[in-house]
């Protein structure tokens, strides 16, 4: 069978998706149904600013002390990138305070970081003569901005710092990351000279091979080969220096160089060649894909797996899936959605499924998490049996994900002893002890599973719920409520509709209920028709709807419950932060 060969794009998209492993994925969470049934819309909030604060904080910046210069220079930089308008005339006064000789340290800075906010680059020469003029952390502020707006006279300045011998490391690190941001080729021979030089440091050395090779993106695999040559055993420094030439480059002796690097012991150095090989050509890197998989860094793994996803075959698959136990939650979590992705591959849904549901059947948390969620993704009813034994696992992340993946495939059979699970969670609650991790949450996916199945033989448990009880928990009350809704979805219960409207208008605050129980109550009452609360739900609906879940709730239930057409809420007006100097108003 031949092989998928990925196109060019796909191999973008998945690359794109590894640039972080911090950045959230958008693939399978544990969520709830409550959350999306029915899709309500709650606009964003917008910041608004009292009217009053520029001449406020341009006073401010008159004044003679220093405290009041650095307050209202923070304040005018700060209040610019939030949004508050009309500040670029505070840039003259600023530019005074950057450049006088009496000026306070502090307010100096102040005023720089003001500056570069308010994207003043009409004022670059004369914050690059105050960076040389009044000290090194002036520099660290200013010469980063001046390299982003390519500021020219300084080009000369940094390739100067890099053939003096005397330069200070601060101020040389900065030249090589000046000239990288600006991309400028002439500095590049003395850029190379400084990578060679083993008197340099190695923060030195390293910073000048990136910015050589982001320079050039080609040309520089000799450079590379003088630095790995020689001696028998290459320093891990000449070695990261030598991969970070030829990160950016794309020749076939290139790529032999990183296919070289990309198999290092040290993890630096072959997270940077493999990176590149996955842009460009991850074909080189599925030969040592598993190896990599068995790296002791996560980013090393995830490259290895990354390799399998863009050419996968059942083989593959079954190699890349027990990382669904990886001890790094980035790396674990990457499989788990890569996998559920690769399910649109006829040919690989068997071997998922099987290795899955082995994981399944072991021991190892971090798997049976990961497995239960991808299961339940993928509609695997067959362990769902599995999966009611791992409602008592003692790992909650476990439990959680089992309830999860049990409401996902509402398998009748189940309810049963979920239903137990339930009762004997919410007996829990009434007893005395701290409560264990997780069984809000888990308790809230069983609720929901049997909302979700129309089960009504928990209706009793779910009243119990409705009370305002802390014990109970937020979102165990809110599934419990929203799933009362669903069994007696258009149908009135005037009984259970006065117990939710007295969610509903519980604005006690000793103390508060919770906002997602009272929208939760607003619901249910308009899922099952119950018209006799028209009037008490329409007491909160004014002139202006409120902005929050509460609000759009709400409007959901009387639309629902009078047909009436009612506009949907503005957008929140916020002030979200206090200024030093604000208004009296």
């Amino acid at each position: 069978m031949a092989r998928h060969r990925p196109t060019i794009r796909s191999i973008l998209c998945v690359a794109l998706l590894f640039v972080s492993a911090a950045e959230a994925r958008a693939g399978i969470r544990a969520d709830f149904e409550m959350d999306r049934d029915p899709e309500l819309r709650v606009p964003a909030e917008v910041s608004v600013f009292p009217g009053r604060l520029r001449p406020l904080w341009f006073e401010a910046l008159q004044r003679p002390e220093a405290d009041m210069q650095r307050m209202a220079a923070d304040a005018i930089g700060t209040g610019h990138r939030a949004g508050v308008p009309d500040l670029t005339g505070a840039i003259p006064r600023l530019v005074e305070i950057l450049t006088a000789a009496e000026s306070h340290p502090a307010a100096r800075l102040a005023a720089a970081r003001a500056l570069i906010s308010l994207d003043a680059r009409d004022a670059a020469p004369q914050l690059a003569q105050s960076a040389e003029q009044f000290g090194a952390d002036l520099k660290q502020i200013v010469e980063p901005a001046l390299a982003d707006w390519s500021y020219e006279p300084l080009r000369r300045v940094w390739e100067s710092r890099l053939k003096a011998p005397a330069t200070r490391r601060r101020d040389l690190l900065l030249a090589i990351d000046g000239l990288s941001t600006t991309g400028d080729a002439p500095a590049l021979p003395a850029l190379l000279e400084l990578v060679h030089d083993p008197l340099q440091t190695p923060d030195a050395r390293t910073a000048a091979a990136r910015a050589a090779g982001i320079i050039e993106d080609q040309g520089l695999e000799a450079d590379a080969e003088r630095l790995i040559a020689g001696a028998p055993a290459v320093p891990v420094l000449n070695r990261l220096c030598a991969v970070r030439l030829v990160a950016r480059h794309s020749a076939e002796h290139s790529l032999n160089l990183l296919s070289q690097f990309a198999v290092d012991a040290e993890p630096a150095v072959a997270i940077v060649a493999l990176t590149r090989l996955i842009e460009i050509a991850p074909q080189r890197v599925v030969p040592i894909a598993e190896s990599a998989m068995k790296n002791a860094d996560p980013l090393v793994r995830q490259r290895g797996a990354q390799a399998y996803v863009l050419y996968p075959d059942p083989q593959r698959v079954v190699i890349l899936a027990q990382l669904l136990d990886d001890p790094h939650p980035d790396v674990r979590g990457a499989v788990r959605d890569w996998l559920f992705d690769l399910r649109l591959r006829p040919e690989l849904v068997d071997p998922i499924l099987a290795t899955a549901t082995e994981i399944l059947a072991g021991d190892r948390w971090r798997g049976l998490e990961q497995a239960a969620l991808l299961l339940g993704a993928m509609d695997h009813k067959p362990v769902a049996t599995r999966l009611v034994t791992l409602l008592e696992s003692k790992r909650p992340e476990v439990g959680i994900a089992a309830a999860w993946a049990l409401k996902r495939l509402a398998v009748p059979e189940t309810l049963p002893p979920m239903f137990d699970k339930a009762v004997r969670q919410t007996e829990l609650r009434a007893k005395p002890g701290e409560l264990p991790r997780g069984l809000d949450l888990q308790t809230a996916h069983l609720i929901e599973a049997f909302g979700r199945m129309k089960y009504a033989a928990a209706e009793p448990l779910l009243v119990r719920y409705i009370p305002k009880n802390p014990l109970y928990g937020e979102f165990s009350r809110s599934a419990a409520i929203w799933t009362l809704g669903h069994l007696h979805e258009g149908t009135p219960d005037e009984s259970l509709a006065a117990q939710l409207l007295a969610r509903v208008t519980d604005d006690n605050p000793m103390p508060p209920e919770w906002d997602r129980v009272r929208a939760m109550s607003a619901l249910s009452i308009g899922r099952m028709k119950a018209v006799s609360q028209v009037p008490a739900l329409k007491k909160y609906i004014g002139p202006r709807i409120p902005a929050a879940l509460f609000g759009v709730a709400i409007r959901w239930a009387l639309i629902e419950l009078t047909g009436e057409p009612i506009p949907e809420p503005e957008s929140p007006r916020s002030r979200k932060k206090r200024w030093f100097l604000e208004p009296l108003e």
